[in-house]
């Protein structure tokens, strides 16, 4: 197989062999491709950030896989620290519709939620990602030393980014050079990263000032080990990719320096979403051209809100073939649901699903744009179809669970909750979704049950103060066991620094226990942080009844009604309810706000 020979014309002695084509779709910032592992079809995601293959352990466990140990002292670092990892071999491993024999992956550090394809098996020939349209080829060029391969650009204005050596021979990494505010910056093209990030270091080398009235603390990022890193949103003068610029961009930056390896900046699938990329290993360069719409600021819009930026040298139109596949149409509609673009991704997959009516994964993303389109009974409409195919599928049992629920239907709800937790392995975190329907319906205790061999399997991982946090908050729901509760809840506290959420968590159990000055403490310090969680602003209004401070409690429940005017009847389920009842009918529940702030 061949690329178009047009962009090769007048070269004859060029020669350019595709040696796979791989269809992704884009799960939320995750290029997906399907994959089987000794004879289990299911998909990984594509990481040019990890340096090898990686799994958690609960994914391996969920294959069947046997685990043996690395050499000693062999670990591995990124952001959030280092975790001693095992080694896995799949003897039969296809990927795509490629056969591949005794393949390694590194299993262990945080759970990312599925097995990563890393640099080892992307970096061994030049790599072609237009994750816009839903391929990625690895190609092996011949005699194209100075031929022009980005072979789709047509008339656009093409950035060549010069591609830098790994740290030695064993770095199969993807390094490029930018220029930020005009200083050099070594960029890694990361595909696993969901976001751009700069280090703090090279913010500072760039000219940023983290201290600025103009820079927004944003969320904690963590990466494969356990510790959470405080991160910015931060402006910046300009980027130049050498060819193309972009001018007052935000950037997020982390307190992290990732690694020895003189990395400043992670390229993520925010760039990879806007941008055609061709990996020009033969070459020493990367092309680029610029697909449209927002960079780095698609993923900063909901905690800053819209920044207008200015792009230059944007030029043409790309060469680039409609879909005609359902694969093609797959992976194009799913780029632009994730990149916002919802009626575009339900036309795409649509057709997809027009030309393959009987795949379950198209149903399920479909499902999810009619969802986030607020056509509910389409996606209800989906997910039934989907699970006539595939009645076992845990994922789509869940979402069809929250669905109900917010149709109130709590019968079927309940049924599609306890299907889920019967087809889904008891350490996955896949769990997570049925502790919180569980919780929702007023059944904590059942919650309780699942959460222990979730925490066994994940202490060493990034999710473990979340997991805490939700055996306390559960705990704490089902008025048991309220000294471990304030135990595992403190314990959060501890690792993560102070998160609102789990202070918000700590504020019940301080009222289960009827410690009502510590209750108010506690969400004092939750409500100091985010002025706006419901859930605090209702607990904490029932510690002010009980202590006596009654127009301090009827403010704080008259902002929490507002804010949440369902909270009354999630309570309680729970026998939390307030001396003062709400005026009118309460809302149902929303399944895309189906995560409260203990979920």
């Amino acid at each position: 197989m061949a690329l178009p020979h047009a962009a090769y014309a007048g070269d004859n002695a060029c020669k350019v062999n595709l040696l796979a084509r791989l269809p992704v779709v884009m799960e939320d910032h995750r290029a997906s491709v399907p994959v089987s592992v000794n004879g289990k079809e299911t998909h990984f995601w594509l990481d040019t950030g990890a340096f090898f293959n990686t799994m958690p352990r609960a994914r391996a466990a969920e294959l069947g896989l046997s685990l043996g140990p690395l050499p000693e002292g062999f670990f591995v670092t990124g952001i959030g620290g280092d975790f001693t990892p095992e080694l896995a071999t799949i003897r039969e491993f296809k990927l795509a519709e490629y056969p591949l024999h005794n393949i390694q992956f590194i299993v262990g550090g945080s759970d990312g939620g599925n097995g990563f394809i890393g640099a080892n098996l992307l970096s061994f020939a030049d790599t072609e990602y237009d994750l816009a349209h839903g391929t990625v080829n690895i190609i092996k060029p011949h005699n194209c030393a100075k031929v022009n391969l980005a072979y789709w650009a047509g008339d656009r204005t093409l950035a060549m980014m010069p591609l830098l050596p790994g740290s030695d021979d064993h770095d199969y990494h993807v390094y490029g050079e930018i220029r930020i505010n005009g200083h050099k910056i070594r960029a890694m093209l990361d595909t696993g990263a969901t976001s751009s990030i700069l280090t703090r270091s090279a913010a500072q080398k760039v000219g940023i000032d983290l201290n600025s009235p103009k820079v927004v603390a944003s969320v904690k990022m963590s990466g494969v080990g356990t510790k959470q890193r405080r991160s910015w949103i931060a402006r910046t003068d300009s980027i130049d990719f050498n060819g193309e610029e972009i001018h007052n961009s935000p950037i997020r930056v982390v307190d992290d320096d990732m690694g020895s390896d003189g990395t400043d900046m992670l390229l993520g699938m925010d760039f990879f979403l806007s941008h055609h990329v061709f990996i020009a290993r033969s070459q020493n360069v990367i092309y680029l051209t610029y697909n449209g719409g927002p960079i780095f600021s698609s993923t900063t819009e909901d905690e800053i809100g819209h920044m207008k930026t200015v792009e230059r040298n944007f030029t043409g139109t790309d060469k680039i073939n409609a879909p005609k596949t359902a694969d093609e149409f797959a992976g194009r509609g799913s780029a632009r649901m994730t990149k916002g673009d919802i009626d575009g991704a339900i036309a795409d997959l649509s057709e997809a699903i027009r030309l393959a009516p009987q795949r379950t994964d198209l149903l399920t993303m479909r499902m999810r744009a009619y969802q986030r389109a607020g056509k509910r009974d389409l996606a209800l409409k989906d997910a039934n179809a989907a699970l006539a195919l595939k009645p076992n599928d845990n994922v789509l049992l869940f979402h069809r669970a929250w669905l109900r629920l917010h149709d109130g239907d709590r019968t079927g709800a309940m049924a599609d909750a306890d299907a889920g937790v019967a087809a889904t392995p008891k350490t996955s975190l896949d769990m997570m979704q049925a502790v919180g329907l569980y919780e929702r319906m007023g059944k904590a205790d059942r919650a309780l049950a699942l959460i222990d061999p979730m925490i066994t399997l994940h202490r060493e991982d990034s999710s473990y103060p979340d997991l805490l946090n939700m055996r306390c908050w559960n705990r704490a729901l089902a008025n048991v066991d309220l000294d471990r509760a304030l135990d595992d809840c403190t314990a959060a506290i501890r690792k993560s620094r102070g998160e609102p959420g789990y202070l918000d968590s700590r504020t019940l159990v301080h009222l289960r226990r009827k410690d009502y000055a510590a209750a108010i403490t506690d969400a004092d310090a939750a409500l100091a942080l985010r002025p706006d969680m419901a859930n605090t602003l209702f607990l904490r209004a029932l510690a002010k009844f009980k202590a006596g401070q009654e127009n301090g409690g009827k403010d704080d429940l008259a902002a929490a009604r507002k804010l949440s005017p369902e909270i009354d009847t999630h309570y309680s389920a729970y026998g939390l309810v307030a001396p003062i009842p709400p005026a009118g009918p309460t809302a149902r529940i929303d399944p895309d706000t189906d995560d409260d702030d203990n979920q």
